[in-house]
């Protein structure tokens, strides 16, 4: 697998309100900045900055091909093909990426 520049940010959009947000590096115009372009971020607030920022760090297991925290890659008691490639969906708070309208994403 290709290596990424991805970051993960936290934002408090709304009081007590704070969205996760996975950025990717992109080409700056200068060598003293770096620019992030946002590519996934939640879709609903969570309570508090913390739980937000593990959720955004089970999306980014999630976008790398790995199961979200406290998840198992495969569904217990199924197995899958043997030798196909498994993936996991972004999950119902992924926006993969639309901003809904919101300035700050």
């Amino acid at each position: 697998m290709a290596l990424r520049d991805i970051a993960l940010t936290v934002l408090e959009l709304e009081p007590h309100e704070f969205h996760w947000v996975l950025m990717e590096a992109v080409q700056a115009a200068s060598e003293d900045v770096l620019e992030y372009r946002p590519i996934d971020s939640s879709t609903q607030g969570l309570p508090d900055y913390s739980e937000a920022l593990i959720h955004g760090a089970s999306a980014l297991r999630v976008l790398q091909g790995l199961a979200p925290f406290g998840k198992p890659m495969h569904p217990v008691g199924r197995a899958g093909k043997a030798g196909a490639p498994q993936t996991q969906s972004a999950g119902p708070d992924s926006l993969m990426f639309t901003t809904g309208g919101h300035p700050a994403l």
